[in-house]
């Protein structure tokens, strides 16, 4: 019968994963929406713009192209290539072994938006190209007029092994192209629709969404604007385009707009802006440039002394919020060692239950002693007071679990790509890290039994505290991690600021709380102790099993979903 009940269990555990792995591979034919919203960065072959939204616009006449550079500089370069009489002149933004931005003499326009790496075709029988990564925007603007040319020449050379990015030409005609990866490693080429219309990008592949670091606001705003723009009443201005994007700049964070420009294709001007200011901008006529350039370098030394200034009190402020950041680790990691330490005082004339306590003070800080001064040094019998036991001992490896997710979210490149992984990460990491480093070494030890039978026995309860633990998690830390994007670095990541997210998912685990409560609460009531039972050193530890579990598995399931949800919810809100 026992194992009639536990066959049972396992089919029911199956059913739910194969409903998962469906949803999860499923992910990547639909636009990747996150619990996590992460931006762009930069990749070990080579650094790109940590953000960007680039547009093209036209109506009637009228063409101008815009772009963004959001990257974690203070400052950018400037430099003319004059061109001869085999080649166009162009002027250029970044550096010239990493070019952000150009418009040639013919009025054909470059921008790219950063994406995680993946590899594509390089077709090697085609023309050799000359020199590294970027310098291919190089010879692009050198050889062709038109987008037309610009596809054709695609076509005709050799390409990368790999791309990180996504470029787009404009011409002053109004036809614009996104050449990026698709899907099956060859590259695929997304036109702007003839006539009136625009074309836009952010940090997602635009031919295959799956490579990219997900929608945010600033993708829908754009189109929002753009579309606005093309279909009133009255003629196209610089100011116009200059709005849309002083829409979607970027204040801060994990990176911030650095530059902006804006290309007046037909008449061949150039609007640049330092830093967001987008009422005081510098207006270059880009055939007199060519004729005359400035002098290569800063591109700061372009603006008045009042735009540098402002700028630098900008990147002070974005540096003292990088300050904040670093501050809230340092205080978090102050916080634990000192309830660690008031732990350690506390209860040095009885070592009862360090075996519990000790980890959850050490994970939970100030909360986990908080929770121990409470019900931990002098143990109750109590229902209310095992309940709140056994809803510490739950959350401890969540909490773990999460904050490993978001780091390796961030440093590993091929999480970023890919939303599937994120949640199958999301979802098993909380029941990997609960039955084999907490529940399983730890109960054995209290139940002198051995390690694989009590992680068997314990897999119903882990599944059920792991999903209702992350539900409430991902609710509010998710949150909390995405609105200290907005002040926080985190390419690369600092450790201080992986110390904030760590108390940040603390705070989180408030919510956690409500949910395992109801659940233990339903559970001690029938006699199921666990984690009492390490804490007091007295009783026996019971578990209940596949047939009393079964109904709360399925709720747990619900309840995780609707906390990634309701996360996306509040992203959603808080990003109109």
């Amino acid at each position: 019968m026992r194992l009639q009940h536990r066959l049972k269990g396992f089919g029911i555990l199956a059913g739910v994963w194969a409903i998962l792995f469906l949803i999860i591979f499923n992910a990547n034919s639909i636009q990747p929406t996150r619990s996590l919203q992460l931006p762009a960065r930069s990749t070990s072959s080579g650094e790109i713009p940590s953000g960007c939204t680039v547009f093209t616009v036209s109506k009637g006449e009228q063409v101008f192209f815009g772009g963004n550079d959001d990257y974690i500089n203070p400052d950018s370069y400037y430099w003319v290539d004059q061109g001869n009489s085999s080649r166009y002149g162009a002027i250029w933004i970044g550096t010239r072994d990493n070019v952000q931005q150009g418009v040639n003499v013919k009025g054909l326009a470059y921008d790219a938006n950063g994406l995680p790496r993946v590899d594509v075709n390089p077709h090697a029988e085609r023309l050799p190209v000359p020199g590294g990564y970027t310098s291919y925007p190089i010879h692009i603007l050198r050889e062709c007029a038109t987008v037309e040319e610009v596809i054709n020449w695609v076509n005709t050379h050799r390409w990368h092994s790999y791309m990180h990015d996504q470029m787009q030409f404009a011409d002053a005609s109004g036809d614009a192209v996104i050449i990026s990866a698709g899907a099956d490693g060859e590259l695929v080429f997304t036109r702007k629709p003839p006539g009136d219309g625009y074309l836009v990008s952010t940090n997602f592949n635009v031919a295959n969404p799956a490579n990219g670091y997900g929608q945010d606001s600033r993708y829908p705003t754009a189109q929002r604007l753009l579309g606005s723009l093309v279909s009133r009443d009255g003629e196209l201005t610089t100011q116009d385009a200059a709005a849309v994007l002083d829409a979607v700049h970027v204040g801060g964070g994990t990176s911030w707009t650095i530059e902006s420009l804006v290309a007046d294709l037909p008449n061949g001007i150039v609007y640049l802006y330092y830093f967001h200011q987008f009422d005081k901008p510098v207006v270059l006529n880009v055939a007199e440039e060519i004729a005359n350039p400035h002098s290569p370098g800063s591109l700061s030394l372009l603006f008045p002394e009042d735009v540098r200034q402002e700028a630098a009190r900008r990147f002070q402020r974005i540096q003292a919020g990088g300050s904040r950041c670093q501050a809230l680790g340092q205080i978090w990691l102050g916080l634990v060692l000192a309830s660690l330490v008031g732990l350690l005082i506390g209860s040095i004339n009885g070592r009862q239950g360090w075996i519990f306590w000790i980890p959850v003070v050490a994970i939970l800080g100030p909360l986990g002693l908080l929770i121990w001064l409470f019900v931990g040094r002098m143990p109750g019998t109590a229902v209310w007071q095992v309940t709140l036991v056994e809803a510490t001992g739950d959350v401890v490896p969540t909490v773990v679990s999460f904050v490993i997710y978001l780091i390796v979210a961030i440093i590993v490149p091929a999480m970023q790509a890919s939303p599937s992984l994120q949640l199958l990460l999301l979802l098993g990491l909380p029941v990997l890290i609960g039955c084999f480093a907490f529940h399983a070494p730890l109960l054995a030890l209290a139940t002198k039994t051995g390690y694989f039978r009590t992680l068997l026995r314990r897999l119903p309860q882990v599944l059920v505290v792991a999903n209702l633990g992350t539900a409430g998690i991902d609710f509010l830390a998710a949150t909390l991690v995405n609105q200290s994007l907005r002040t926080c670095t985190a390419f690369p990541l600092p450790p201080w600021t992986a110390v904030g997210w760590w108390g940040l998912t603390v705070i989180g685990a408030l919510v956690s709380y409500l949910l395992l409560l109801l659940y233990e609460g339903w559970a001690v009531r029938r006699s199921f102790h666990a984690w009492s039972i390490l804490a007091s050193g007295e009783g026996e530890v019971a578990t209940p099993g596949w047939r009393k579990l079964w109904a709360w598995i399925l709720l747990s399931y619900l309840a995780l979903f609707c906390g990634i949800a309701g996360v996306l919810f509040v992203q959603q809100s808080l990003a109109r």
